[in-house]
């Protein structure tokens, strides 16, 4: 299963990220330290190019890329975020008295704003995620600290499409790395993915859509049919209605 998770990871970076980069042809092993601890100077150098690092690694939820590079679409947004981000993580007067103040009288408890890491891709989305979840304190405290950083609400819109995309992917990929996790679970779980990207309707959401197609294509062989079939000769519908929703995807694309 961990080659659907793999091909689930790469349909993301098609899509979000540059092809200017190589790509890592062998597994280079890394120590915990390596992958759980990023050099700060160099991991701001990185973020103000715009640029997010994969290490590689054995473990399928992580991307076997060196570097990757953020398309223009999200590239500005995510830096401003990121900006407001560090902004406030490194001060912990601007922290403490202005945004953690509006965050406790809005939840009851502190919660923190996330920067994404540079090993992990799906730390960009829980970066985001808290990022909009606090939307309001957040805009609150820029104003009390005198910042002229704001977001417009196009820019709220586009974070939001990115969450509500980028979330079915992280699930699914959580999924795939069960134990318990079989060929026919792995199949249910990419039609429910589609099938929520098309709910969605959005050019990204249609794009990341057709990503995945191809991209898990290219792990499909005859014999995962046959396996399909064989299990359950009803499960070939499943294959059916992905055909179709790849339908209503390039249908999406071509408007």
């Amino acid at each position: 299963m961990s080659c659907f998770a793999h091909g689930l990871q790469l349909a993301v970076v098609d899509i979000l990220y540059k092809k200017n980069i190589e790509r890592e042809e062998e597994h280079q092993p890394i120590t915990s330290n390596e992958s759980d601890t990023d050099d700060e100077d160099t991991n701001d150098t990185h973020e103000e190019q715009g640029v997010t690092v994969f290490q590689t690694t054995t473990d399928p939820r992580n991307l076997h890329l060196s570097r990757t590079e953020l398309t223009p679409r999200y590239n500005d947004l995510l830096q401003k975020v990121r900006k407001v981000v560090k902004l406030f993580k490194r001060s912990p007067t601007k922290y403490d008295m202005y945004l953690q103040k509006y965050v406790k009288e809005d939840t009851g408890k502190e919660l923190s704003l996330i920067l994404d890491c540079r090993t992990r891709w799906n730390s960009l989305l829980a970066m985001i995620e808290r990022f909009l979840k606090l939307k309001v304190c957040i805009y609150k405290a820029l104003i009390d600290i005198g910042s002229d950083t704001t977001f417009s609400d196009l820019e709220w819109s586009k974070i939001k499409h990115l969450i509500e995309s980028l979330q079915p992917f992280k699930l699914a990929i959580e999924a795939l790395c069960r134990r318990d996790s079989t060929l026919l679970t792995a199949e249910t779980t990419l039609k429910i993915i589609l099938e929520k990207l098309v709910t969605q309707d959005t050019m990204l959401s249609a794009e990341l859509s057709e990503a995945l197609r191809v991209r898990i294509e290219e792990r499909r062989t005859v014999v995962t049919g046959i396996l399909i079939y064989l299990q359950n000769p009803k499960n070939m519908m499943m294959i059916q209605d992905e055909l179709m929703i790849h339908l209503l995807c390039q249908k999406k694309l071509c408007d």
